[in-house]
């Protein structure tokens, strides 16, 4: 089997001939290839080499990430707060972060609502950054969408497969938590019930159609839904239904109708909503998670409906010993891996201090056990 047969199988839950090997890379790329954080994010050129380097010597991978969650011109465009960017704001190797303050207001549902969400998006990429305002943004987001399609389609002649054709930033009571902040969304989730509801299906139908014509442009059918602060450590199983499933499920649908398989990224800890993921249709789904769930109890409840993905921990990739990533994936692939449906690979991101030998050690552990008889 090639990388593309086996991660289809995966998530159709058939068993390909080995468990397939997907670590989601962004900052180690530029640790192990030598470039600095800083030109990891805003150098395509070096991006993408440092990808398929890293890629094809400590794997080769069947799939890869190739490092958009550290790419400044998409975190620009869609984070609902400031970059702070190595080698600008941080020393030039820093891991990128966010500046989280208040950057939308309660009036923003309703602008949502009256506008759309690319109208919305452009706008509120010149409220953070002025300097690329109105049309002086168009020149950075077409470069951006050309690069990664050129991307691609580095990364599949190299024989591997590309994660997802889109990073959907989340349901909107994810990205409008990151926008407002907690203290501000926790208000707004018993006092503006209404309008998260009204501007959330808004949300769920504009990012869809974004989502679903950039994945068909350049042509990789999965699309990552980064899905964190809806979770259980934040909102009640009632107000998950109410505030976040009717867009959830209309984005997931649409997906499958345009034959994109929707690739849940589910970071925090999911393991007391696993049940609520039954509600998609089987064999069409892939449940990634970052280490801080229940991989094995996500296995027990979701195994027979969708593909299921991770999860070895960043603190293991970064302080254990080889040996110990080794047992740790030898325990992924015998138990969730059983029957077909698993996809190996970090819990979240490969930090960016991981020991070079143990994230080699995913690929070697799915050579050793990995293999379906």
């Amino acid at each position: 089997m090639n990388s593309k047969e086996r991660i289809d199988a995966a998530v159709a839950l058939e068993r390909p001939d080995r468990v397939p090997v997907a670590p989601l890379l962004d900052h180690f790329a530029a640790t192990y290839s030598g470039i600095t954080n800083a030109e990891l994010m805003t150098d395509g050129e070096k991006r993408i080499r440092a990808v398929l380097k890293t890629m094809k010597e400590l794997g080769p991978w069947d799939m890869t990430f190739i490092a958009e969650t550290a790419n400044a011109s998409l975190l620009k465009f869609g984070v609902p707060c400031k970059l702070l960017l190595p080698g600008k704001d941080l020393p030039a190797n820093s891991i990128h972060q966010f500046d989280e303050r208040e950057m939308l207001r309660p009036e923003d549902y309703d602008l949502l609502e009256r506008v759309g969400v690319f109208r919305f998006l452009w706008g509120l990429t010149g409220r953070k950054y002025p300097e690329i305002k109105g049309l002086r943004a168009m020149r950075p987001f077409i470069s951006t969408n050309m690069d990664f399609r050129r991307h691609v389609k580095m990364v599949r002649a190299a024989g591997t497969e590309v994660a997802a054709g889109f990073v959907h930033p989340g349901l909107l009571y994810d990205f409008f938590s990151l926008g407002r902040g907690i203290p501000a969304m926790s208000g707004d989730t018993f006092k503006l019930q209404k309008k998260i509801i009204s501007a959330g299906m808004v949300w769920a139908k504009g990012m869809a159609r974004i989502a679903v014509l950039s994945a068909k442009m350049c042509g990789v059918p999965r699309i990552f839904i980064g899905m964190a602060r809806c979770s259980p450590e934040f909102l009640s199983s009632a107000n998950f239904e109410k505030l976040v499933m009717p867009g959830l499920d209309y984005t997931v649908r649409e997906f499958i109708k345009h034959g994109i398989t929707p690739l849940f990224h589910c970071d925090t800890n999911w393991t007391k909503f696993f049940e609520i993921f039954k509600h998609f249709p089987e064999r069409k789904c892939i449940l990634e998670l970052d280490g801080r769930s229940d991989i094995f109890k996500a296995k027990e409840v979701l195994g027979d409906r969708m593909c299921i993905m991770g999860d070895v921990p960043a603190a293991l990739l970064a302080a254990g010993t080889k040996d110990e990533v080794l047992g740790y994936c030898k325990e992924l692939i015998q138990k969730v891996g059983v029957g077909g449906g698993f996809i190996l690979s970090s819990g979240c991101s490969i930090p960016a201090n991981a020991k070079i030998e143990n994230v080699r050690a995913l690929m070697e552990s799915a050579e050793e056990w990995g293999r379906y008889s």
